[in-house]
């Protein structure tokens, strides 16, 4: 039988942030690693890594200042950028093989910077509900967002001590439990329970690393790279996603060199917490043609180098 195992730890990252990861699964299983949205948690993705640590390493890290890694000393350094970095030094840690991961909202960014940075670490994509540059761009079909951002920065920058004070009871209020359901999530399918305890882990995060981060979200703009892309992408939208609409993730499939677009057409910001085998059978079957591709490769590689090497 083969082995499970289940670790759970804390690494020291490239700038000395101490970040929390686990891992669970079968031993010598392929690895999988999963990255979340924007100050939220394992949460999202919990019922794939539930499914696929039957049959993969499954991997998630805590981005910095979120949950139980360690908030920097320089604020400032939560960047997108510093995350993907972070991510390279888990696999690194870990000592991991080239492997897919999977990345939700910011996450997508997140991991589509890790590919930038590190592209010979990465053999496949899956980016779910995300957005190539600003979200505030397209938020609720409409970028008036754009405006009010600017205007909460003054605000907490006035009354930081009041601002904060209301970010860390909004995991409890109910009328904000209300809304947040309906901007994020589809409720003939979403758990109530999921939808507050998002909003819990939400509040635990501060909100300078809040605002901090979505404002360097607000200056992102990859779009002008990701033709460079050059593994198995797969691309997920949610078809009643209002917080990054469908357009989002149209722009990437066009971009992207022979990505897969998948839409979920009752699915809202978080599909895979609502239609849950849906996803799953969407995620094993391009994690099953994406490791085929990847062997052919392998295959075609060696009988390229054996043919070199018979005719020197």
């Amino acid at each position: 039988m083969t082995a499970i195992i289940k670790e759970q730890g804390y690494f020291r990252s490239f700038d000395g942030v101490r970040l929390y990861y686990a891992v669970e699964g079968p031993k010598d299983a392929p690895p999988l690693l999963f990255c979340y949205g924007l100050v939220c948690s394992k949460l999202q993705w919990k019922y794939q890594m539930e499914h696929f640590k039957k049959t993969h390493r499954v991997i998630y890290m805590d981005y910095r200042a979120h949950c139980q890694s360690a908030v920097p000393t320089n604020r400032s350094s939560v960047t997108i950028e510093n995350l993907a970095r972070d991510l390279g030094t888990l696999c690194e840690e870990l000592n991991l093989p080239p492997l897919p991961i999977i990345g939700h909202s910011l996450g997508v960014n997140v991991i589509l910077d890790f590919y930038r940075l590190y592209p010979d670490r990465v053999s496949a994509l899956v980016l779910a509900n995300g957005t190539p540059k600003d979200p505030f761009e397209t938020m609720f079909h409409h970028n008036i967002l754009q405006v009010f951002f600017p205007l909460i920065l003054l605000a907490n920058r006035m009354a930081p001590d009041v601002l904060e004070k209301f970010w860390k009871s909004q995991g409890e209020n109910k009328i904000n439990q209300f809304f947040i359901a309906i901007a994020g999530f589809n409720r003939k399918y979403a758990k109530q329970e999921d939808i507050n305890e998002y909003l819990r882990l939400t509040s635990t995060v501060p909100l300078g690393i809040f605002l901090n981060l979505l404002g360097d979200f607000m200056s992102y703009d990859c779009t002008h790279w990701l033709e460079e892309v050059r593994v198995p992408t797969l691309i997920i939208s949610g078809g009643q996603d209002l917080i990054t609409p469908p357009i989002n993730q149209r722009i990437m499939k066009e971009l992207i060199p022979r990505s897969i677009l998948e839409t979920i057409p009752e699915g809202s910001h978080c599909p895979q917490m609502e239609q849950i085998d849906l996803v799953n059978n969407m995620l094993e079957k391009f994690l099953e043609k994406s490791n085929v591709r990847k062997t052919a490769r392998k295959q075609l590689s060696a009988r390229s180098s054996k043919k070199l090497a018979l005719k020197g």
